[in-house]
């Protein structure tokens, strides 16, 4: 019985010792907690969170956080990197995010199913900014969500502390830190981090299921049509566009909602076409650079050839609304495949300066301004489109592309 009782109070001793100060659990896991900024097009701040290192130069954080970004950024102390998405699994609003040259050493994960209510828990995010904020709580409750179970804490996290990492007493990684509601500051949540490793299976998962151009509504056929006919109200444009500084990848989908007329209204209106594919106007800048600095007409002419030549003085159609002058030379012709079907393009090349003033003759010094168009006359628009712009009192220059690649029908 003495020995028993020994060996039981051993053992109870030697398990209680695994749990860590909080000083002690906050200095070996903080490392592999990073700060998350993003930016839109015009390298203007959108919105902040945290992000949790899971893997060789891998992080995971919340998809929310990286909602309409044209850039990633994560940071820690004085240390930044570039970050781009790799596999989002929206669902469980999970995104894991690749940083080059990060050597970071992953955290330790815990056991699936090792989450039990009542135990002490910590969380370690970026509320509102503050990084590396510790905060101490227990868990409160196992919910059942739409995508799986959710940790209920009482842990206190707020906005920013999206994506930060929830963690045991033993320092392993228990979950995501998710969310908070309002109208009760400590009843908080954190997605299980045994989901992270379905992250890239569950975001490959998603886009095979997709419809593609040769399916209609349900998966059922769709009637066969060449990507050069007329759009429809419901039909789509599928662009990608890519940070070509963090390697971002980013869906941009114009919708068909309406046509009235000779007009063609996408998103809400964010966009409006003539049925022969001119820009009338772009209040709603989701490709970045092709929306924002789109001339007058877009960045293509109907029957373009090659050897033509123009140019182009004008105030972009949003926000901040900066003087661009351009001048645009036609090139030879190429094929470029969407979603399947070749595609006869045009090269146009536009090269000038953006100006700060709006107004023609409001300012005397610009900033360089080089983009690149693949106009098909057979669907009316462009297919590929880089540009390159240094911003004012930016010594980095953006650089970035969108690409159609599929016609939803």
């Amino acid at each position: 019985m003495i020995r028993a009782a020994l060996w039981l109070g051993g053992a109870l001793a030697a398990g209680s010792a695994q749990a860590l100060e909080p000083e002690a659990l906050f200095a070996k896991v903080s490392p592999g907690v990073w700060t998350v900024r993003t930016f839109d097009a015009q390298e203007r701040p959108l919105r902040g969170g945290s992000a949790v290192v899971v893997g060789s130069g891998r992080l995971v954080t919340n998809c929310h956080v990286l909602a309409k970004a044209s850039s990633v950024v994560i940071r820690r102390d004085n240390v930044s990197y570039g970050a781009a998405l790799e596999f989002p699994d929206v669902e469980r609003d999970l995104c894991q995010i690749k940083v080059a040259n990060f050597r970071e050493p992953a955290l330790s994960i815990a056991p699936a199913g090792s989450a039990r209510v009542g135990q002490r828990v910590y969380a370690i995010g970026s509320p509102r900014g503050l990084e590396n904020t510790l905060s101490e709580g227990i868990l409160s409750g196992l919910r059942g969500g739409d995508e799986g179970q959710l940790l209920q804490i009482t842990a206190a996290i707020s906005a920013g502390s999206s994506g930060g990492g929830l963690f045991d007493s033993e320092g392993r990684l228990l979950g995501i830190t998710t969310f908070g509601t309002r109208e009760a500051g400590s009843l908080n949540f954190a997605v299980p981090a045994e989901f992270v490793a379905e992250i890239p299976a569950r975001a490959q998962a998603a886009l095979a299921r997709r419809p593609r151009l040769e399916e209609g509504a349900g998966g059922r056929p769709a009637e066969a049509r060449r990507p050069g006919e007329p759009l429809r109200a419901g039909d789509a444009l599928e662009y990608v566009r890519v940070d070509h500084l963090t390697g971002n990848r980013s869906p941009v989908v114009y919708r068909l909602d309406r046509i009235t007329g000779d007009e063609l209204f996408f998103n809400m209106g964010g966009r409006v076409e003539k049925a022969d594919g001119r820009v009338v106007s772009v209040t709603s800048p989701i490709g970045g650079m092709f929306d924002s600095s789109s001339p007058p007409g877009g960045w293509g002419r109907k029957d373009v050839k090659p050897g033509m030549r123009w140019h182009m003085d004008f105030v972009g159609s949003t926000a901040p609304r900066y003087r661009h002058e351009l001048d645009a030379t036609v090139f030879g012709e190429r094929t470029m495949r969407v979603d399947g079907a070749d595609i006869r393009v045009l090269q146009i090349v536009y090269t000038g300066w953006i100006y700060a003033a709006a107004g023609a003759g409001a300012a005397t010094s610009g900033t360089r301004f080089d983009a690149t168009a693949w106009y098909s006359n057979e669907l009316g628009r462009v297919v590929r489109f880089e540009a390159e712009h240094r911003a004012f009192n930016n010594p980095v220059s953006t650089r970035e592309s969108i690409e159609l690649v599929r016609i939803l029908r």
